[in-house]
Formats: C-alpha cells, sequence, structure tokens
C-alpha cells in the first residue's frame, strides 16, 4: 500500500507500520501546505520513504519533460517515482522520459478510462492509477477500467501495476483490489479507518482486562 498525502505528521505516524511501500502526492495536496514544493518534497524525504511519488507539471511534453529534469537535479539520490498525467502529450513525455531516464519508474495518473491505462502501460509507465471515486463520480465504473486494464496487462505480460486511487471510503478500496488492483494509494483518514475498528478494540480491551492490565 502507499499513503497519498503531502503531510508530515500522518507520514511520521503511520511510516512504521510496516506495509507502505512509499508516498504518493500530487500538486492539490502540495497546495494544502504554504511551503514551496521543492521544501516539502525535501521535508517527505527526510522520512526516509521507499519511494516518493511526485507529479510533474506542464500543459506540453516538453514542460513535463523539463519538469522531470528539474525535479531529477533536486533530487538527484532520492528514490522518486514520477506521477504522468496520461493524454496525448503525457504519452509523449513518457516516450522521452524512457529514453532518458529508463531505471526512474513512471506512474501514468489522472486514469479515467482502461485505453488510457492500457495505453500507458504500452509505452512502459511501471504502473497507472486510476481514479476510482472521480470516476464513480462521472458515472464511469472503475472497477470495470480495472478489471480491464488488469486483464490486458495479464495477458500480454505487460509489467505495469494497478495502483487504484482517489478514494472516498474503505469499501471503495476493497472493491478496487478485488476488481483487480495490484495495490492502492490511502488517504492516512482512510487507512484510520481500515485499522481502528470499534468492535475490534473493544474486544483487544477486554483481553488486555482478562490478562491482568
Amino acid at each position: 500500500m502507499y499513503l497519498d498525502t503531502a503531510n508530515l505528521t500522518d507520514i511520521q505516524h503511520y511510516r512504521d507500520l510496516g506495509i507502505l511501500k512509499g508516498i504518493t502526492t500530487n500538486p492539490t495536496l502540495l497546495k494544502q501546505h504554504p511551503a514551496p514544493r521543492a521544501e516539502q518534497l525535501a521535508a517527505i524525504l527526510q522520512t526516509h520513504p521507499e519511494r516518493l511519488f511526485v507529479q510533474v507539471l506542464g500543459n506540453d511534453a516538453a514542460a513535463l519533460v523539463h519538469d522531470f529534469g528539474q525535479l531529477l537535479a533536486l533530487f538527484p539520490d532520492a528514490p522518486l517515482g514520477i506521477k504522468v498525467p496520461i493524454n496525448t502529450e503525457g504519452l509523449r513525455a513518457v516516450r522521452e522520459m524512457r529514453a532518458q531516464w529508463p531505471d526512474i519508474p513512471l506512474l501514468g495518473t489522472a486514469i479515467y478510462s482502461a485505453e488510457q491505462a492500457i495505453l500507458a502501460g504500452i509505452a512502459g509507465c511501471a504502473y497507472v492509477a486510476p481514479y476510482v471515486n472521480r470516476m464513480e463520480n462521472n458515472g464511469i465504473d472503475p472497477y470495470a477500467v480495472i478489471a480491464t486494464a488488469r486483464h490486458y496487462y495479464d495477458e500480454h505480460a505487460i509489467n505495469c501495476r494497478i495502483i487504484g486511487a482517489s478514494f472516498k471510503n474503505t469499501q471503495q478500496i476493497l472493491h478496487a483490489l478485488d476488481a483487480g488492483a495490484h495495490t492502492c494509494t490511502i488517504p492516512p483518514e482512510l487507512l484510520r479507518q481500515m485499522l481502528e475498528k470499534t468492535v475490534a478494540n473493544e474486544a483487544i480491551r477486554v483481553f488486555n482486562a482478562d490478562g491482568g492490565l
């Protein structure tokens, strides 16, 4: 699993659970905090995530690739993954990024269709992030999108992993995994809901009390 946040308090609180493969951020999450992007990313990297995904900015392929280069120049030894929005310019950028920096994992983001996911996988993205809640809000079945993309990857031996994203409740996370997502990136509040069940905590309290604590 990944933690979808730029909040340092949440990152520090959950980083030692043993289940997180890294942190995913996006411009909207970073905008919630006053510091410049570079400062926020540097602070997150100080928590030593296994992987930190950062979204590149730009309206065309050249701008996206330029932003990619700037991020690598700022953090040359960091375990960065790069999120690339998947449209025509995004795919052009993926091609150039793969050519120049083949070892940096790319995550195709803003996925609203199986077609986008499939093309991103063919282009060389190591990951794609289907937007589950946003698809539902737009009358798109996100679980069909995930299932179709997963079937295509498996049938054609495409090494691209599906990271379900954009969740508003824990049931959406479970449905995404059931549909074929390899993993998910989860907001801290939903991770808390997954872990802190009232009935489970009460059972734990009783066991501790019966054990003499």
